[in-house]
Protein backbone atom coordinates (compact mmCIF):
# COMPACT_ATOMS: atom_id res chain seq x y z
CA UNK A 1 0.00 0.00 0.00
CA UNK A 2 1.23 3.48 -0.86
CA UNK A 3 0.94 6.40 1.54
CA UNK A 4 2.18 9.97 1.34
CA UNK A 5 3.33 12.00 4.32
CA UNK A 6 2.71 15.67 3.56
CA UNK A 7 3.09 19.02 5.30
CA UNK A 8 6.36 18.09 6.98
CA UNK A 9 10.02 19.05 7.13
CA UNK A 10 12.59 16.32 6.51
CA UNK A 11 15.95 15.93 8.24
CA UNK A 12 17.49 13.21 6.08
CA UNK A 13 20.57 12.74 8.36
CA UNK A 14 22.86 12.41 5.35
CA UNK A 15 24.54 15.76 6.04
CA UNK A 16 22.39 17.71 3.58
CA UNK A 17 20.15 20.63 4.61
CA UNK A 18 16.66 19.85 5.82
CA UNK A 19 13.89 19.85 3.22
CA UNK A 20 11.11 22.21 4.27
CA UNK A 21 7.51 21.82 3.15
CA UNK A 22 8.36 18.27 2.13
CA UNK A 23 6.60 15.03 1.32
CA UNK A 24 7.60 11.39 1.70
CA UNK A 25 6.10 8.64 -0.44
CA UNK A 26 6.04 5.22 1.23
CA UNK A 27 5.25 1.98 -0.58
CA UNK A 28 4.55 -0.83 1.88
CA UNK A 29 7.63 -0.77 4.16
CA UNK A 30 9.98 1.20 1.91
CA UNK A 31 10.46 4.86 1.14
CA UNK A 32 9.78 5.35 -2.55
CA UNK A 33 10.47 9.07 -2.91
CA UNK A 34 11.43 12.13 -0.81
CA UNK A 35 11.30 15.73 -1.90
CA UNK A 36 9.52 19.04 -1.69
CA UNK A 37 5.76 18.88 -1.64
CA UNK A 38 5.69 20.68 -4.97
CA UNK A 39 7.90 18.01 -6.54
CA UNK A 40 5.60 15.25 -5.35
CA UNK A 41 2.36 17.16 -6.03
CA UNK A 42 1.34 14.91 -8.96
CA UNK A 43 1.49 11.90 -6.64
CA UNK A 44 -0.57 13.71 -4.03
CA UNK A 45 -3.30 14.39 -6.60
CA UNK A 46 -3.34 10.77 -7.75
CA UNK A 47 -3.57 9.16 -4.31
CA UNK A 48 -6.83 8.64 -2.45
CA UNK A 49 -7.45 10.87 0.55
CA UNK A 50 -7.07 7.87 2.84
CA UNK A 51 -3.51 7.46 1.59
CA UNK A 52 -2.47 10.97 2.68
CA UNK A 53 -1.14 11.66 6.17
CA UNK A 54 -0.93 15.32 7.18
CA UNK A 55 2.10 15.68 9.47
CA UNK A 56 1.02 19.15 10.66
CA UNK A 57 4.37 20.78 9.98
CA UNK A 58 6.34 18.28 12.05
CA UNK A 59 10.05 17.54 11.59
CA UNK A 60 10.61 14.03 10.27
CA UNK A 61 13.88 12.10 10.51
CA UNK A 62 15.07 8.47 10.61
CA UNK A 63 14.31 6.45 13.71
CA UNK A 64 16.97 6.56 16.41
CA UNK A 65 19.49 3.70 16.54
CA UNK A 66 20.88 2.91 20.02
CA UNK A 67 24.18 1.04 19.84
CA UNK A 68 24.58 0.08 23.50
CA UNK A 69 21.59 -1.53 25.21
CA UNK A 70 21.09 -4.39 27.65
CA UNK A 71 17.40 -5.27 27.39
CA UNK A 72 17.67 -7.33 30.57
CA UNK A 73 19.52 -4.56 32.40
CA UNK A 74 19.67 -5.02 36.18
CA UNK A 75 22.07 -2.67 37.97
CA UNK A 76 23.82 -3.67 41.22
CA UNK A 77 21.38 -3.34 44.11
CA UNK A 78 17.73 -4.36 44.38
CA UNK A 79 17.35 -4.70 40.61
CA UNK A 80 20.15 -7.25 40.32
CA UNK A 81 18.89 -9.24 43.29
CA UNK A 82 15.38 -9.40 41.83
CA UNK A 83 16.75 -10.42 38.41
CA UNK A 84 18.52 -13.45 39.89
CA UNK A 85 15.12 -14.82 40.95
CA UNK A 86 13.42 -14.29 37.58
CA UNK A 87 12.12 -17.22 35.59
CA UNK A 88 12.90 -17.33 31.87
CA UNK A 89 9.37 -16.11 31.16
CA UNK A 90 9.66 -13.20 33.60
CA UNK A 91 12.97 -12.13 32.09
CA UNK A 92 11.57 -12.35 28.56
CA UNK A 93 8.52 -10.26 29.45
CA UNK A 94 10.65 -7.61 31.17
CA UNK A 95 13.12 -7.44 28.29
CA UNK A 96 10.33 -7.22 25.73
CA UNK A 97 8.64 -4.45 27.67
CA UNK A 98 11.92 -2.54 27.58
CA UNK A 99 12.21 -3.08 23.83
CA UNK A 100 8.63 -2.01 23.14
CA UNK A 101 8.97 1.10 25.31
CA UNK A 102 12.11 1.98 23.34
CA UNK A 103 10.22 1.72 20.06
CA UNK A 104 7.44 3.92 21.40
CA UNK A 105 10.10 6.50 22.31
CA UNK A 106 11.44 6.56 18.75
CA UNK A 107 14.32 4.09 19.02
CA UNK A 108 13.53 1.86 16.05
CA UNK A 109 16.85 -0.06 16.07
CA UNK A 110 18.70 -1.49 19.07
CA UNK A 111 22.16 -3.05 19.17
CA UNK A 112 22.29 -5.29 22.23
CA UNK A 113 25.69 -5.85 23.85
CA UNK A 114 25.19 -8.57 26.42
CA UNK A 115 21.94 -10.00 27.75
CA UNK A 116 21.17 -12.88 30.10
CA UNK A 117 20.05 -16.25 28.74
CA UNK A 118 20.30 -15.02 25.13
CA UNK A 119 16.96 -13.25 25.62
CA UNK A 120 17.89 -10.65 22.99
CA UNK A 121 18.24 -13.33 20.32
CA UNK A 122 14.88 -14.87 21.28
CA UNK A 123 13.15 -11.50 21.05
CA UNK A 124 14.80 -10.74 17.72
CA UNK A 125 13.41 -13.97 16.29
CA UNK A 126 9.90 -13.19 17.58
CA UNK A 127 9.97 -9.61 16.25
CA UNK A 128 11.38 -10.58 12.86
CA UNK A 129 8.72 -13.26 12.44
CA UNK A 130 5.93 -10.79 13.20
CA UNK A 131 4.91 -12.57 16.40
CA UNK A 132 5.78 -9.46 18.41
CA UNK A 133 5.92 -5.75 17.55
CA UNK A 134 9.23 -4.21 18.48
CA UNK A 135 12.35 -2.40 17.29
CA UNK A 136 14.85 -4.00 14.96
CA UNK A 137 17.37 -5.90 17.09
CA UNK A 138 21.05 -6.39 16.27
CA UNK A 139 22.31 -8.77 18.92
CA UNK A 140 25.53 -9.83 20.62
CA UNK A 141 24.07 -12.57 22.79
CA UNK A 142 26.43 -12.98 25.75
CA UNK A 143 29.48 -10.73 26.14
CA UNK A 144 32.73 -12.72 26.40
CA UNK A 145 34.87 -12.04 29.48
CA UNK A 146 37.76 -13.57 31.43
CA UNK A 147 36.93 -15.61 34.52
CA UNK A 148 35.72 -13.09 37.09
CA UNK A 149 35.88 -10.29 34.52
CA UNK A 150 33.58 -7.30 34.17
CA UNK A 151 29.96 -8.38 34.36
CA UNK A 152 30.69 -11.91 35.61
CA UNK A 153 27.79 -11.76 38.09
CA UNK A 154 25.30 -9.96 35.86
CA UNK A 155 24.02 -12.86 33.76
CA UNK A 156 24.76 -11.31 30.37
CA UNK A 157 28.27 -12.68 30.00
CA UNK A 158 30.12 -15.95 29.43
CA UNK A 159 33.51 -16.55 31.06
CA UNK A 160 36.47 -17.92 29.12
CA UNK A 161 40.26 -18.00 29.42
CA UNK A 162 43.10 -18.25 26.95
CA UNK A 163 43.01 -17.87 23.19
CA UNK A 164 41.25 -21.19 22.65
CA UNK A 165 38.69 -20.39 25.34
CA UNK A 166 37.86 -17.00 23.85
CA UNK A 167 37.67 -18.47 20.34
CA UNK A 168 35.25 -21.16 21.51
CA UNK A 169 33.09 -18.69 23.46
CA UNK A 170 32.85 -16.39 20.44
CA UNK A 171 31.92 -19.25 18.16
CA UNK A 172 29.18 -20.30 20.58
CA UNK A 173 27.61 -16.83 20.32
CA UNK A 174 27.86 -16.92 16.53
CA UNK A 175 26.28 -20.37 16.50
CA UNK A 176 23.36 -18.99 18.54
CA UNK A 177 22.81 -16.28 15.90
CA UNK A 178 24.77 -13.28 17.19
CA UNK A 179 25.09 -10.36 14.76
CA UNK A 180 28.21 -9.03 16.47
CA UNK A 181 30.48 -10.01 19.34
CA UNK A 182 31.27 -7.99 22.43
CA UNK A 183 34.21 -8.50 24.76
CA UNK A 184 34.85 -6.87 28.13
CA UNK A 185 38.57 -6.11 28.22
CA UNK A 186 38.81 -3.79 31.25
CA UNK A 187 37.04 -3.24 34.52
CA UNK A 188 34.00 -0.98 34.66
CA UNK A 189 31.71 1.16 36.75
CA UNK A 190 29.44 -1.71 37.80
CA UNK A 191 32.25 -3.94 39.13
CA UNK A 192 32.92 -3.52 42.85
CA UNK A 193 36.32 -5.23 43.01
CA UNK A 194 37.87 -3.89 39.82
CA UNK A 195 39.19 -0.58 38.54
CA UNK A 196 37.89 0.86 35.28
CA UNK A 197 41.47 1.10 34.00
CA UNK A 198 42.38 -2.53 34.79
CA UNK A 199 43.14 -4.57 31.64
CA UNK A 200 41.33 -7.91 31.81
CA UNK A 201 42.04 -9.76 28.59
CA UNK A 202 45.35 -10.69 27.01
CA UNK A 203 46.34 -9.74 23.49
CA UNK A 204 46.19 -13.41 22.46
CA UNK A 205 42.64 -13.75 23.81
CA UNK A 206 41.44 -10.64 21.98
CA UNK A 207 43.21 -11.60 18.76
CA UNK A 208 41.68 -15.09 18.75
CA UNK A 209 38.22 -13.62 19.35
CA UNK A 210 38.61 -11.03 16.60
CA UNK A 211 39.86 -13.63 14.12
CA UNK A 212 36.85 -15.86 14.76
CA UNK A 213 34.44 -12.93 14.37
CA UNK A 214 36.02 -11.59 11.21
CA UNK A 215 36.14 -15.07 9.70
CA UNK A 216 32.35 -15.09 10.12
CA UNK A 217 32.10 -11.75 8.31
CA UNK A 218 30.98 -9.86 11.42
CA UNK A 219 32.30 -7.14 13.71
CA UNK A 220 33.66 -7.14 17.23
CA UNK A 221 33.46 -4.47 19.90
CA UNK A 222 34.65 -4.21 23.49
CA UNK A 223 33.80 -2.57 26.76
CA UNK A 224 37.05 -0.72 27.42
CA UNK A 225 38.22 2.05 29.69
CA UNK A 226 41.99 2.34 29.68
CA UNK A 227 44.23 3.60 26.86
CA UNK A 228 46.53 0.56 27.13
CA UNK A 229 43.70 -1.94 26.73
CA UNK A 230 42.10 0.02 23.90
CA UNK A 231 45.34 0.20 21.89
CA UNK A 232 46.01 -3.48 22.44
CA UNK A 233 42.43 -4.33 21.54
CA UNK A 234 42.56 -2.38 18.29
CA UNK A 235 45.87 -4.06 17.42
CA UNK A 236 44.13 -7.37 18.03
CA UNK A 237 41.31 -6.44 15.66
CA UNK A 238 38.55 -4.50 17.46
CA UNK A 239 36.19 -2.64 15.14
CA UNK A 240 34.62 -0.52 17.88
CA UNK A 241 35.16 0.61 21.47
CA UNK A 242 32.39 1.06 24.04
CA UNK A 243 32.70 3.86 26.63
CA UNK A 244 36.39 4.77 26.22
CA UNK A 245 36.39 6.52 29.59
CA UNK A 246 40.05 7.54 29.68
CA UNK A 247 41.08 7.85 26.02
CA UNK A 248 44.18 10.09 25.77
CA UNK A 249 45.80 11.86 22.81
CA UNK A 250 47.98 8.91 21.82
CA UNK A 251 44.98 6.59 21.87
CA UNK A 252 42.99 9.02 19.73
CA UNK A 253 45.72 8.92 17.09
CA UNK A 254 45.66 5.12 17.16
CA UNK A 255 41.86 4.98 16.87
CA UNK A 256 41.95 7.43 13.98
CA UNK A 257 44.68 5.49 12.16
CA UNK A 258 42.66 2.26 12.29
CA UNK A 259 39.23 3.77 11.59
CA UNK A 260 37.79 2.33 14.80
CA UNK A 261 34.37 3.49 16.01
CA UNK A 262 33.56 4.83 19.47
CA UNK A 263 30.24 4.49 21.30
CA UNK A 264 30.84 6.85 24.26
CA UNK A 265 27.68 6.37 26.44
CA UNK A 266 28.26 9.69 28.20
CA UNK A 267 25.24 9.43 30.48
CA UNK A 268 26.64 6.54 32.51
CA UNK A 269 29.24 8.71 34.22
CA UNK A 270 26.87 11.60 34.97
CA UNK A 271 23.76 9.87 36.32
CA UNK A 272 23.96 10.15 40.10
CA UNK A 273 20.23 10.63 40.66
CA UNK A 274 19.39 7.84 38.22
CA UNK A 275 21.56 5.42 40.19
CA UNK A 276 20.24 6.54 43.55
CA UNK A 277 16.64 6.09 42.42
CA UNK A 278 17.45 2.50 41.44
CA UNK A 279 19.16 1.71 44.73
CA UNK A 280 22.66 1.33 43.34
CA UNK A 281 25.38 1.00 46.01
CA UNK A 282 27.44 4.04 46.95
CA UNK A 283 30.68 2.51 45.62
CA UNK A 284 29.15 2.35 42.13
CA UNK A 285 27.92 5.93 42.27
CA UNK A 286 31.35 7.11 43.42
CA UNK A 287 33.13 5.25 40.60
CA UNK A 288 30.81 6.72 37.99
CA UNK A 289 31.17 10.29 39.18
CA UNK A 290 34.97 10.04 39.51
CA UNK A 291 35.14 9.01 35.86
CA UNK A 292 32.76 11.71 34.61
CA UNK A 293 35.13 14.58 33.82
CA UNK A 294 37.77 12.43 32.11
CA UNK A 295 35.04 10.56 30.23
CA UNK A 296 33.75 13.79 28.71
CA UNK A 297 37.29 14.94 27.89
CA UNK A 298 37.99 11.62 26.15
CA UNK A 299 34.85 12.06 24.05
CA UNK A 300 35.84 15.63 23.18
CA UNK A 301 39.32 14.50 22.07
CA UNK A 302 37.76 11.96 19.76
CA UNK A 303 35.25 14.47 18.43
CA UNK A 304 37.98 17.02 17.69
CA UNK A 305 40.02 14.39 15.84
CA UNK A 306 37.09 13.33 13.66
CA UNK A 307 36.77 9.83 15.11
CA UNK A 308 33.64 7.97 13.98
CA UNK A 309 31.29 8.34 16.95
CA UNK A 310 28.03 6.39 17.16
CA UNK A 311 25.19 6.75 19.64
CA UNK A 312 24.57 4.53 22.66
CA UNK A 313 22.96 4.94 26.06
CA UNK A 314 24.03 1.95 28.21
CA UNK A 315 20.64 2.54 29.82
CA UNK A 316 17.22 1.41 28.76
CA UNK A 317 16.46 4.00 26.05
CA UNK A 318 12.97 4.82 27.35
CA UNK A 319 13.92 4.96 31.03
CA UNK A 320 13.22 8.25 32.77
CA UNK A 321 16.50 10.05 33.41
CA UNK A 322 17.36 13.62 34.32
CA UNK A 323 13.96 15.06 33.44
CA UNK A 324 13.50 13.18 30.17
CA UNK A 325 14.18 9.77 28.62
CA UNK A 326 17.67 8.27 28.58
CA UNK A 327 17.96 8.23 24.77
CA UNK A 328 17.10 11.92 24.51
CA UNK A 329 19.41 12.88 27.38
CA UNK A 330 22.35 11.07 25.77
CA UNK A 331 21.87 13.12 22.60
CA UNK A 332 21.87 16.27 24.72
CA UNK A 333 25.12 15.19 26.42
CA UNK A 334 26.72 14.69 23.01
CA UNK A 335 25.77 18.24 22.02
CA UNK A 336 26.86 19.65 25.38
CA UNK A 337 30.23 18.00 24.73
CA UNK A 338 30.71 19.78 21.41
CA UNK A 339 28.68 18.11 18.66
CA UNK A 340 26.27 20.16 16.61
CA UNK A 341 22.66 18.95 16.79
CA UNK A 342 23.01 17.59 13.24
CA UNK A 343 26.17 15.66 14.16
CA UNK A 344 24.40 14.15 17.17
CA UNK A 345 21.37 13.15 15.11
CA UNK A 346 23.64 11.60 12.48
CA UNK A 347 25.53 9.72 15.20
CA UNK A 348 22.18 8.23 16.23
CA UNK A 349 21.17 7.35 12.66
CA UNK A 350 23.47 7.23 9.65
CA UNK A 351 26.73 6.70 11.57
CA UNK A 352 25.20 3.94 13.69
CA UNK A 353 23.72 2.33 10.58
CA UNK A 354 27.17 2.23 8.99
CA UNK A 355 28.69 0.74 12.15
CA UNK A 356 26.19 -2.12 11.89
CA UNK A 357 26.61 -2.32 8.10
CA UNK A 358 22.90 -1.72 7.47
CA UNK A 359 23.35 1.68 5.81
CA UNK A 360 21.88 0.37 2.55
CA UNK A 361 18.45 0.12 4.21
CA UNK A 362 18.54 2.30 7.34
CA UNK A 363 19.93 5.50 8.83
CA UNK A 364 18.71 8.16 6.37
CA UNK A 365 15.44 9.32 4.85
CA UNK A 366 16.00 8.31 1.24
CA UNK A 367 14.40 6.31 -1.55
CA UNK A 368 14.94 2.60 -1.10
CA UNK A 369 15.36 2.77 2.68
CA UNK A 370 13.01 1.17 5.18
CA UNK A 371 10.26 3.49 6.36
CA UNK A 372 11.51 3.74 9.95
CA UNK A 373 10.70 7.34 10.81
CA UNK A 374 10.10 9.60 13.79
CA UNK A 375 8.72 13.13 13.99
CA UNK A 376 8.36 16.01 16.43
CA UNK A 377 6.67 19.43 16.28
CA UNK A 378 9.82 21.55 16.78
CA UNK A 379 13.13 21.53 14.91
CA UNK A 380 15.84 19.52 16.75
CA UNK A 381 18.49 21.16 14.57
CA UNK A 382 17.65 24.47 16.23
CA UNK A 383 17.65 22.97 19.73
CA UNK A 384 18.51 19.34 20.42
CA UNK A 385 16.12 19.39 23.41
CA UNK A 386 13.27 19.42 20.90
CA UNK A 387 13.98 15.70 20.47
CA UNK A 388 12.09 15.31 23.76
CA UNK A 389 8.89 16.13 21.87
CA UNK A 390 8.90 13.05 19.60
CA UNK A 391 5.21 12.24 19.06
CA UNK A 392 5.23 10.14 15.88
CA UNK A 393 6.93 6.79 15.33
CA UNK A 394 6.77 4.61 12.23
CA UNK A 395 8.53 1.29 11.67
CA UNK A 396 8.39 -0.60 8.40
CA UNK A 397 5.74 1.79 7.10
CA UNK A 398 3.39 1.01 10.02
CA UNK A 399 2.49 3.79 12.45
CA UNK A 400 3.48 2.74 15.96
CA UNK A 401 2.59 6.01 17.65
CA UNK A 402 0.95 9.25 16.51
CA UNK A 403 0.76 11.99 19.13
Amino acid sequence: MRQLLVNCNVISCDGKPAIQDAAILINDNLIEAVGSRNELAPLERDLHQSQLRDMSGRWVMPGLMDMHVHLGLALPGPGAMAAKLETDMELTIRAYRNALDSLQAGVTFIRTVGDPRLVDLSLKKAINSGTLVGPRLFCAGHAVIITGGHGFNGGGTVEADGADGFRAAVRAQLRAGADLIKLCITGGIAGEHEAIRDPQATFAEMEAAAEAVHNAGKKITAHAGSPLAIIQGIRAGLDCVEHGYFIDDMTVEFIDKHGTYLVPTLAVSRAEQYMRERGCPQWMIDKALRAGEEHMQAYQRCLKAGIKIAFGTDMLPAEFHDGTLAAYRELEHMVEGGMSPLQALMAATSVSATLCEVQDKLGTVAAGKYADLIAMPANPLANIRNIRQIDFVMKDGAVIRDR
